[in-house]
C-alpha cells in the first residue's frame, strides 16, 4: 500500500510528477506547433497562388475580358477590380502569415523553454537518486560496524 503523506514529502516523486508535467506541456506545444506549421504551409500555398494570378493580370490587356469564378457560373469581371482584388487578398493573406509566424515562434521559445526545464528536472532527479543510493549504502555501512 503506498503511504501518500511519504510520497508528497519524497522528493523523488515530486520531481517525477513536475517532469511528467512538463512533457505534458512540451507535447501540447509540439501539437500546437504542428498545427501552426500546417497553417503556414496553407497561407503560403495561397500565397503563391495569388502571386501567380496577380502575374497572369498583368499580362493581360486593358480591353480583355476577365472571368471570375462565383460557384458554378463564370462572371464577367472588370480587370481593374480583379487586380484589386487580387491585391487585397494578398495582403490579407500576409498579415495571416504574419501572426502565424509570430505564434509559431512564440510556441517553439516556449517548447524550447519547456525543454530546458524538462532536462534540468531530469538531471535533479539523477542527483537525487545518487544522494539517496550514496544515503543507504552509508546507513548499511554504519548497521554493518
Amino acid at each position: 500500500e503506498i503511504d501518500h503523506q511519504e510520497m508528497s514529502t519524497n522528493p523523488g516523486a515530486n520531481l517525477a510528477a513536475a517532469v511528467d508535467s512538463e512533457i505534458a506541456r512540451f507535447r501540447e506545444l509540439q501539437d500546437e506547433i504542428g498545427k501552426l506549421r500546417g497553417d503556414l504551409q496553407t497561407l503560403l500555398g495561397q500565397i503563391n497562388e495569388n502571386e501567380m494570378v496577380k502575374q497572369e493580370l498583368e499580362l493581360v490587356d486593358d480591353g480583355a475580358n476577365v472571368y471570375k469564378m462565383v460557384g458554378p457560373v463564370l462572371m464577367k469581371n472588370d480587370l481593374q477590380d480583379a487586380k484589386e482584388t487580387v491585391a487585397k487578398r494578398l495582403e490579407f493573406i500576409s498579415g495571416e502569415k504574419k501572426k502565424v509566424e509570430s505564434s509559431l515562434s512564440d510556441k517553439e521559445n516556449k517548447a524550447n523553454a519547456t525543454a530546458a526545464k524538462v532536462q534540468e528536472l531530469q538531471g535533479m532527479m539523477q542527483r537525487a537518486a545518487v544522494e539517496a543510493a550514496r544515503s543507504i549504502a552509508a546507513e548499511q555501512q554504519t548497521a554493518k560496524t
